[in-house]
């Protein structure tokens, strides 16, 4: 009996020791089983206590799976161009710098343009761009029947202007704004002498010039009255706006306010006046525009009807001549399903073109 009872409490030590080093492992304060219980209570108190302490280490394990899980949705969810610039990046960061390095005033063209993003992203992206152009003309050159080095040639000259394209496209884009600003001086000018004319201060009028819905130029006066809010002057603010946009009748606009505030004048007159002179100017510009278009519009009419049904006529005369087909059914398909539509899409540009601004 004795011997007995000395082996249950032998027993209970053991049990004891477990239960203190499990409660330990789990970074809680230690919670010993309570003395003066009998032996199945306590069993069932370190079964209880166990089950406690693998729930919160199960708690524990699955909070980072949470978190990775919100950050691969976060991932997910991202635009596809910025996922693609990430995984260049992240594999080809040194040429990508490299390449960035070599394209001087890159950062000048993103910062008239008005496109927030850094310089060695927008390299990454006209890489990737550049090398699906290249693939997209390798695989036009494979359909027209040509030659594989003629197709990897072509395939190489696709990427090649694609990335001079790229390249140039900031500045595509900030020509187009300040052609968009120019469009929309008159109006804006006339609004600005109409507040100046009501006793409005000329701060406020360009916060109101800001909100009002003339687009990009919006956009470009919201810029400049964020530079006045950060810190810089009135002319300061005018100035950069004025080296931003690189525009004759944007620059004598300025030049304009400048010399009525420093020197005084009526200033809603003189925009008034302005804006006048430039409605008057596009004017004169559309009615050149509308003499000019009917020549072009004849050759793009020629380009898109008559042109693909002389290609037709011709490789059948030539392959009736010739007793066998000179040009194979897909490579014809090929040019009248691609290549006259981008004639025609490259006459619309520059018809689009000689549009006045």
């Amino acid at each position: 009996m004795v011997v007995a009872l000395d082996i249950k409490v032998k027993l209970l030590r053991v049990l004891e020791r477990i239960g203190e080093v499990t409660i330990e492992v789990s970074e809680k304060p230690i919670r010993r089983v309570p003395k003066g219980r009998s032996l199945q209570e306590q069993i069932a108190l370190l079964k209880q206590l166990k089950k406690e302490i693998e729930t919160e280490e199960k708690e524990e394990e699955e909070i980072p799976i949470e978190e990775i899980l919100e950050m691969r949705l976060e991932e997910i969810q991202s635009p596809l161009s910025k996922r693609l610039t990430d995984a260049v990046l992240k594999y080809f960061r040194g040429p990508v710098e490299l390449i960035t390095k070599s394209l001087k005033g890159l950062d000048r063209d993103l910062y008239r343009a008005n496109m927030r993003i850094f310089k060695e992203r927008y390299v990454a992206l006209m890489l990737i761009l550049s090398f699906l152009a290249g693939i997209f003309s390798f695989i036009f050159a494979t359909l027209v029947m040509v030659p594989i080095s003629i197709a990897f040639m072509i395939g190489l000259l696709g990427f090649i202007i694609t990335f001079v394209y790229m390249r140039h496209y900031p500045k595509v884009v900030w020509r187009n704004r300040v052609a968009e600003v120019e469009k929309a001086l008159p109006y804006i000018l006339r609004h600005m002498a109409a507040l100046l004319s009501a006793g409005v201060g000329i701060a406020e009028t360009l916060v109101s010039i800001s909100r009002a819905d003339y687009g990009v130029a919006s956009e470009e006066f919201a810029i400049v009255v964020r530079e006045m809010q950060t810190g810089s002057s009135f002319e300061e603010a005018l100035t950069n706006f004025e080296r931003r946009m690189n525009s004759e009748n944007i620059s004598r606009v300025v030049k304009q306010i400048l010399r009525a505030i420093r020197f005084g004048g009526n200033l809603a007159e003189i925009l008034y006046k302005m804006a006048e002179d430039f409605s008057f100017e596009y004017r004169m510009k559309l009615v050149d525009y509308v003499q000019k278009i009917g020549g072009v519009a004849f050759v793009y009419m020629f380009i898109t009807t008559v042109m693909p049904t002389l290609l037709i006529v011709a490789v059948l005369a030539a392959s009736i001549m010739a007793k066998r087909l000179i040009l194979p059914i897909s490579g014809l398909a090929v040019i009248l399903i691609f290549g006259f539509p981008m004639l025609a899409f490259v006459m619309i540009v520059m018809i689009k073109r000689r549009e006045p601004r």
